[in-house]
């Protein structure tokens, strides 16, 4: 078998699609380039493809990485083209690369995201007082939100944003646009999500911003270790 890693971007219509609906495009887009891609044994066999993580309903992203096997290693060249021929609109496969079977999986590597968040703000804020509220949220040593079960509003569980926004976040604003750059990293205490970033700076840092009304994009994912980020191209 041979493990090929694909870099992949999701866009458009797509980013309308659930993670499941999303493998579920891919592997049509598998099936209609004829790849001779792997399946698992048993009454139940499936393609032995893999993603990095799970995007939101509504969130593209200019990387995704995907593992699939395939029974016999062809041509990275000659996968990326077949795909890309019979992919819908906003698939697009950006390239590839074998890995040892032995690495670690995607899911265990893919730990830090970098999103760009886009929203309306009110009228006439200024960039000068948006920089300042980054700096009181940069600044700040914890930056506690309330995590309410959908399933119960009595169970609450409180996150310290700051344990996953570890790098600064820096943004503008146009008066009427608020755009800002936001990276989130995976702990294993779980993760926070783009929305609840967006939440905590309009209800905590006085940024107002309309917490229903923010469009996500994930620019980047990596493997962080220590301060450094790394492609997950790379094998650990």
């Amino acid at each position: 078998m041979e493990r090929l890693r694909l870099a992949v971007k999701k866009d458009g219509a797509l980013q309308f699609l659930s993670h499941l609906d999303f493998a579920r495009a891919v592997r049509y887009v598998i099936i209609r380039a004829r790849l001779p891609i792997a399946y698992s044994e048993g009454f139940n066999p499936h393609m032995k493809l893999s993603f990095a993580s799970a995007l939101g309903v509504g969130v593209t992203a200019d990387e995704e990485y995907l593992d699939m096997e395939l029974r016999e290693r062809l041509p990275v060249k000659d996968v990326v083209e077949q795909m890309n021929a019979q992919s819908p609109d906003g698939f697009v496969v950006l390239g590839g690369k074998y890995v040892d079977a032995r690495a670690p999986k995607l899911m265990a590597m893919a730990n830090y995201a970098v999103y760009r968040l886009t929203g309306p703000v009110q009228a006439g804020y200024g960039d000068d007082a948006l920089q300042k509220a980054l700096q009181a949220f940069n600044d700040a040593s914890d930056v506690m939100y309330e995590k309410v079960s959908p399933k119960d509003a009595r169970k609450v569980r409180l996150i310290n944003v700051k344990h996953h926004v570890v790098e600064p976040l820096s943004g503008k604003t146009d008066g009427e646009t608020l755009t800002l750059r936001v990276g989130i990293l995976q702990t294993d205490e779980g993760a926070i999500k783009p929305q609840q970033v967006w939440e905590v700076l309009g209800k905590q840092f006085g940024i107002p911003l309309d917490a229903d009304m923010m469009l996500a994009r994930r620019i980047g994912i990596y493997h962080r270790r220590g301060r450094k980020n790394q492609s997950l191209f790379e094998t650990i």
